[in-house]
């Protein structure tokens, strides 16, 4: 009788440390595939390619100093048909410059609000549009602008989503610097980029 209890103890142990091996190896198992980072695939996105560049530094503009900077900047763009400006406004982003329309010009304004996307890049939806008298649907202006203007390699015209990003860490120079926006506040006048220096 003592034996025969004896051998039910011992299945009864030998699958209970069976069961408990299983439970530990299926707990290393999912702890071992949560810990491990995934492997580049060739399209990871923008801030994980920046991660190996170095932050040198920050700094804090206001309006008048980015839109002297901006105006600057995009003489090289304006054509002698052709000339267009991005304004910061107090409450907005202003694009001015003419619509084509049957061989005429039309004074063509176009608002946006900035925001601050996570990579560092400005995306500027539109809020409104002003083309003389004209009503016209916000894609077309958008593409108007996109096939009429010079415009930076870094600025991207997206008609679907009413809006212009502005993909700042995408600027090229030859010293491999670039920044990224971290505030972009018009109300408070408070506008913050980090600097960044491209590794190799």
């Amino acid at each position: 009788m003592k034996q025969r209890r004896t051998g039910k103890k011992n299945v009864w142990k030998w699958g209970f440390l069976a069961l408990l091996a299983f439970n530990i190896a299926l707990v290393g198992v999912v702890l071992l595939r949560i810990g491990t980072l995934k492997e580049s695939t060739g399209h990871s996105p923008s801030t994980a390619v920046s991660q190996s560049d170095v932050k040198v530094g920050t700094f804090t503009s206001s309006r008048d100093e980015v839109n002297s900077t901006v105006a600057s900047y995009l003489e090289q763009y304006q054509t002698k048909n052709n000339s267009y400006s991005f304004t910061a406004t107090s409450s907005d982003v202003l694009f001015e410059g003419t619509y084509t329309l049957l061989g005429y010009n039309v004074p063509l304004y176009v608002h946006f609000t900035p925001v601050v996307l996570d990579d560092g890049s400005i995306q500027l939806d539109v809020s409104s549009v002003s083309a003389g008298t004209l009503s016209l649907p916000v894609s077309d202006v958008l593409k108007f602008i996109a096939s009429s203007y010079d415009l930076p390699s870094f600025v991207e015209v997206d008609s679907k989503k009413s809006a212009i990003i502005l993909n700042l860490p995408k600027m090229d120079n030859e010293a491999g610097i670039y920044v990224k926006a971290t505030d972009f506040n018009l109300v408070n006048d408070r506008i913050s980029f980090d600097i960044y220096k491209k590794k190799g």
